[in-house]
Order: structure tokens, then C-alpha cells, then sequence
């Protein structure tokens, strides 16, 4: 083990101690040797901020406090880990750190999506780091490589699946379970929270699109510059059709390079095709398929959430950290990216898309249908129709040619008012193999 007064120890304050700061926490008492010969200077795991004294923590009761400030601004504490989740007090605590000189390692996706710019000048101008693996696909390399080993690269278009708890009932959904179904054994299996709201409604892959985009295509956004979608409202019959058609529904992350500086950034779900890689990425795993003019396409994938596998991205963090304050190396100023891409609006944004219809099985329908595509000018590449139910409503899928998104959602609302059509019962986006 390394602790020699010719080698620094670095002392670590932990903010949080749920089921990702207690798998820090261990790792940091149990595999200390392994970690302290990576980081080439001891680690000590000084000081934890909890909610709650009472718990079995694996500290001591000297270690714990819950008062969070102590920790972040403790003069005894050399690097501190925000692992408490939620905008604030983290983003409080996290500037209270730098502000003290301390660098911070944190996987708070919220914090970075909507304060990240002025939180990594804030350590620029203190000469500290402000590390982030973990935010962004739990244990997945992904904020790394997207820095250092594809900085060659003019990255043209990244499409990720980043929330577990979707693609796990999105997966489930594709054997023909009801959302609700799919959603309650997802809650079972603690692939999802008691309330899932920012699961299903997008807002956790929103806020980690955000962090992705500026690394990958230097355009600084908040969430709620983006547009977002989740997966309420998805019917089971929608991923049986486009089965059917040789498609794969997902909740996806997409970004892409349009004319000119512009990048597209959009959080729906989509079809992709079913030979696509992410298309078989299935259960609560994550994926991040990356395409770069010199590399080409390749993809990232793994567990994106759980404690062990957070830990991994939190600790590799650690390390680099600690090994960067042992040597007493100078933290590099922040590399000049060039000018900010702004984002494109959706309205502009050019997709297929998927159609599901409920229609009076009369004459002359289909030629109705038709004639609101064409005044849109949306081609029409494929078309299933079922035989009339009982009540004498037919369904039809419709599958299109690209088009913007301003045109698709003005063909929706004509087709909603045909008399002939009794419901638009479904529309989504439908992504192309390249």
C-alpha cells in the first residue's frame, strides 16, 4: 500500500451515500491498495455526508455527518465526490468545492445539463477539475473517449439509448406487454424508481443528451432547448406493425451535424431498423453509437446504471484526479473548441415517419389519406391495412418518405379532421440506418 511521506495521500470528502456513494464508498476502503497503486498516491476516504446517522454506512460514526457544507469546504478533505443526485444543494455544494480549490468528481447529470458551462469555468479559473464519466451511461467509457480518443474527429452523428428503465420496457412492450405492464415489472426488477416520471417523460435522457452534445458537437444547450418525448402512450400493436415492416422501437437520443454549423438534438422514441446495432440492444442495457468522419461508426454499450457500475465510472475519475494532485501536474487550461453550433429547430428537423390510423371502412379513404400527404409533399413508402373490425373501423400504418417535422405535424392534424378517419392513433418518428 502506498502511504509514505515522500508520496502524497489524497483525502476524500463523499457527498452521498446511497446506492452509488455506498459502492464508492467500499471500493474506496476495500480495493484501497489496487486504487492507490492506479492513482500513485494513498487514497483516504475522510469525510461522508448523509441524510440519515442512523444507517449502516461502512464508515465510522466519527466519518458521517449531514451537514453537507462541512464536507465540501473541509480543510482536511483534497477531492470531493458529489454523489447526492437532484439539481440542488449539489450544484451549491459542488461550486462551494471549487471555489475552495477542491477538484470534483460527480455523476450528477441534472447539475451538468443545466449548469455545466459555468460550473467547469468556475474550476478553470480555480485550476481545478470538474469530472463527469458517470453522468452519462453509469459504467460505460463514454465522456473519455468522447474528449480524448475521437478528438480527430468531426463527430457527424451520435444516437444513443441512455435510459435503462425505458429500453427495458420498451424491450418487454416488444413481446406484447401494455406499458403499464411492462412499467410495473420494471419497478420489480429496481430497474425503475417508485415515481418514474423523468424516466418515461425523457427528462433523464434530455438532461444526458445535453452533456453528450456539447462534448461531441460544442453546442451549449439546456434541456429545455431540446425537444423531448418519452414513451407515454405507446401501444404494443405500434411495435408488433413495425416488426412487421423489419423495425425496432427505442427511445433514442439523437444528434447530428445539419448545414452549415447547425446540429439537430432531439430525445423521442423512434424505429430504427432491425439491423441496426442499437435495435438489439435490449433490457436495461445502454448504448451510444457514435459516427466520425475519420473513424467511422462505433459504439459504446454496457450497464448504464446500478451502483457497482457507476462506481467503476466515478472511480476511473478518482484515479485520474488523484494521480494528476500526486504528481502536482497543472490542470490544463479548457481546449479552444471553436465557435458554438446552434441547435436546429425541430420545425426543420427532416424524418420519416410511422402513421396508425383508425378509418371508416368506406370507399374513397385511402385516396383521402393521399391527398393530405401530397399537399405536404410526404411521400408514402409503405402501407398495411388490416380488414374492418365490428364496429366498422378499419386500421391503417403508413410508413414515409423523409420530411420535415412542421409538415408532419400539419399532416397529422389535417388527417385527424378527415371524416372518414375516427382517431390518429399513433405518430412516430422513423430513424434510417445511416
Amino acid at each position: 500500500m502506498i502511504d509514505s511521506p515522500s508520496v502524497k495521500s489524497v483525502r476524500i470528502g463523499l457527498l452521498g451515500v446511497g446506492t452509488v456513494g455506498q459502492a464508492v464508498a467500499r471500493a474506496l476502503i476495500e480495493r484501497r491498495d489496487v486504487l492507490s497503486r492506479a492513482a500513485g498516491a494513498g487514497l483516504v476516504l475522510q469525510r461522508a455526508a448523509v441524510r440519515d446517522l442512523s444507517r449502516p454506512r461502512p464508515l465510522s460514526r466519527e466519518q458521517l455527518t449531514t451537514d453537507p457544507v462541512q464536507v465540501a469546504r473541509a480543510d482536511d478533505v483534497d477531492l470531493v465526490i458529489e454523489l447526492m443526485g437532484g439539481e440542488e444543494p449539489a450544484r451549491g455544494l459542488i461550486a462551494a468545492a471549487l471555489e475552495r480549490g477542491k477538484p470534483v468528481v460527480t455523476a450528477n447529470k441534472r447539475v451538468l445539463a443545466w449548469h455545466g458551462p459555468q460550473l467547469e469555468q468556475l474550476a478553470a479559473s480555480k485550476g481545478v477539475e470538474l469530472r463527469y464519466e458517470a453522468a452519462v451511461g453509469g459504467g460505460i467509457p463514454l465522456i473519455a473517449p468522447l474528449t480524448d480518443d475521437l478528438a480527430a474527429n468531426r463527430v457527424l452523428e451520435l444516437r444513443a439509448i441512455i435510459n435503462g428503465t425505458c429500453n427495458y420496457v420498451l424491450t418487454r412492450m416488444a413481446q406484447g406487454e401494455t406499458l403499464e405492464t411492462a412499467l410495473g415489472k420494471a419497478q420489480e426488477a429496481g430497474y425503475a424508481e417508485a415515481d418514474p416520471r423523468d424516466d418515461i417523460d425523457g427528462v433523464d435522457a434530455a438532461d444526458k443528451l445535453c452533456v453528450l452534445v456539447r462534448l461531441a458537437f460544442n453546442a451549449t444547450c439546456t434541456p429545455g432547448q431540446l425537444h423531448r418525448q418519452g414513451i407515454r402512450g405507446l401501444d404494443p400493436r405500434d411495435l408488433a406493425y413495425g416488426r412487421e415492416l423489419g423495425y425496432v422501437l427505442k427511445l433514442l437520443a439523437i444528434a447530428r451535424r445539419g448545414p452549415g454549423l447547425g446540429v439537430e438534438a432531439r430525445v423521442h422514441p423512434a424505429f430504427l431498423p432491425a439491423d441496426h446495432p442499437l435495435a438489439r440492444v435490449d433490457g436495461a442495457q445502454n448504448a451510444v453509437h457514435v459516427v466520425g468522419d475519420l473513424c467511422g461508426p462505433v459504439m459504446f454499450s454496457g450497464l448504464g446504471a446500478g451502483g457497482d457500475a457507476t462506481a467503476s465510472a466515478v472511480l476511473a475519475d478518482v484515479v485520474h484526479v488523484a494521480r494528476r494532485l500526486a504528481l502536482g501536474d497543472p490542470v490544463p487550461p479548457p481546449r479552444d473548441s471553436g465557435p458554438d453550433a446552434p441547435l436546429i429547430p425541430m420545425s426543420e428537423v427532416k424524418t420519416r415517419c410511422y402513421f396508425r390510423l383508425s378509418v371508416d371502412d368506406v370507399p374513397g379513404v385511402f385516396a383521402q389519406v393521399t391527398k393530405v400527404l401530397a399537399t405536404h409533399e410526404i411521400g408514402l413508402a409503405s402501407v398495411i391495412q388490416r380488414e374492418p373490425g365490428k364496429l366498422g373501423s378499419a386500421e391503417v400504418v403508413l410508413f414515409t418518405y423523409a420530411a420535415p417535422e412542421s409538415a408532419l405535424a400539419a399532416a397529422e392534424a389535417e388527417l385527424s379532421k378527415l371524416p372518414s378517419t375516427r382517431a390518429v392513433l399513433a405518430r412516430i418518428r422513423v430513424e434510417a440506418s445511416k
